[in-house]
């Protein structure tokens, strides 16, 4: 007689089998769990091949890039006339700018660079985020940071014609920091911006919405969407889901032992209030448990209700303890130096999410602030940061994109 435990991993299922007997009747009992857990994985693959099918997007073979010198932080908006506005942050010869290009075909080629604002150093400008009015009016938001006297804002600037490009209002100032605004229009013509604010918070941050009744020109009083102690919400990103449920996504703070993980909030009257549920969308997937990252999220509706959504992850990094690039944990050690641009989707309105498909970058090439667009067509942009510039593939939701594409 003896004691036997068997443990099986691979499934997540731990099975402890407590077996009395001959040796002969436990290596039959043995071949029979073995065949019951490699028909359970031939089952398991197949439940996951067609959820992933259910939620593919046809993606271009290559991104390409947009503009010619270094850039960072893309946003898009698709503008009435069918054509693609992406605005986004670069440096300049004194200082940084504000500015955007144009694409009238889809994407594959970018033209028309307009500068929407410049200042010399020490200034920061950042974050750009464009949207426009039904009048045809365009809205670019975006940071206006000078650390040195401790001045932060986030100010909004227009133009009715792409050319000619006006300061329209300032949403928000601070003393400690505000971060990475993103513009809502919803069906009634109200305008929102949300951000992330450390005003009276910090370390921590929060997720801050505020609303504009007259087209961006004034800014109401601001409404928390998420906050937590100890954790540092930030980089919001927003779908309306129906008439009234809108769900924002950001990274936070609140799952050790990982540095960032994407988790959601809901509203259930365009924002007025929000739940304090804190829906946990993605963590970081290791073997080894680990600072590792999921953060800058960015989410999208498609036509037939599906939702996507982005974010940048080191989790693909290989460990190496003491490894300043492979060890999350030394003190040299930059995520942002090892992030992949990934996204995952939902088929049921953001309560369950599938596998995370991987886009662009990785270990020691990564790639960083991106975000998924999508079109009335249904057209997906998938936009990044990577090696220094800015790249743009887009993917089709009904399979029909007509170029060189792969799944």
């Amino acid at each position: 007689m003896f004691l036997r435990f068997w443990r099986v991993y691979n499934t997540g299922v731990l099975l402890e089998m407590y077996e009395a007997g001959s040796l002969v009747a436990y290596s039959m009992l043995r071949l029979v769990a073995t065949i019951g857990v490699f028909f359970y994985g031939l089952l398991l693959l197949a439940a996951q091949s067609t959820a992933a099918e259910a939620g593919s997007v046809t993606w271009e073979k290559d991104f390409r890039p947009i503009y010619p010198e270094a850039a960072a932080y893309p946003r898009a908006a698709v503008l009435s006339d069918g054509r693609v506005l992406v605005a986004f942050a670069h440096p300049t010869p004194v200082g940084r700018a504000i500015a955007c290009v144009v694409s009238s075909d889809g994407g594959k080629s970018w033209a028309g660079y307009q500068r929407i604002c410049e200042h010399p150093k020490p200034v920061d400008l950042d974050n750009a985020f464009p949207l426009q009015l039904a009048d045809g009016t365009v809205l670019v938001a975006y940071r206006r940071h000078s650390r040195r006297n401790h001045e932060f804002r986030i100010e909004v600037s227009s133009s009715k014609d792409g050319d000619r490009w006006a300061l329209r209002s300032t949403v928000a100032t601070g003393s400690q920091g505000i971060w990475e605004p993103f513009l809502l229009a919803l069906p009634d013509g109200t305008v929102q911006v949300y951000y992330a604010s450390e005003e009276w918070c910090y370390p921590d941050q929060r997720i801050e919405v505020r609303t504009s009744v007259d087209d961006g020109i004034s800014w109401g009083k601001p409404v928390t969407v998420a906050e937590k102690k100890g954790s540092r919400d930030g980089m919001p990103g927003v779908v309306r889901l129906n008439d009234q449920e809108l769900l924002a996504v950001f990274k936070a703070q609140d799952v050790p032992p990982f540095r960032f993980v994407i988790r959601g909030a809901r509203s259930h009257n365009l924002g007025r209030t929000w739940s304090a549920t804190r829906q946990l969308i993605y963590r970081p997937n290791h073997l080894v448990a680990a600072p590792w990252a999921a953060g800058a999220p960015s989410i999208i509706r498609l036509p037939d209700g599906r939702l996507m959504v982005s974010f940048q992850s080191d989790e693909s990094n290989a460990f190496v303890a003491g490894d300043r690039r492979r060890d999350p944990m030394h003190s040299e050690y930059d995520y942002l130096r090892h992030t992949y641009f990934a996204c995952i989707t939902s088929l049921d309105q953001g309560k369950s999410w599938m596998a995370p498909v991987h886009l662009l970058g990785g270990p020691d090439d990564p790639a960083n602030w991106n975000v998924l667009y999508t079109g009335n067509d249904g057209t997906v942009f998938a936009l990044s940061n990577h090696r220094g510039k800015i790249w743009v593939k887009a993917g089709a939701t009904d399979g029909k994109l007509g170029l060189d594409v792969q799944r």
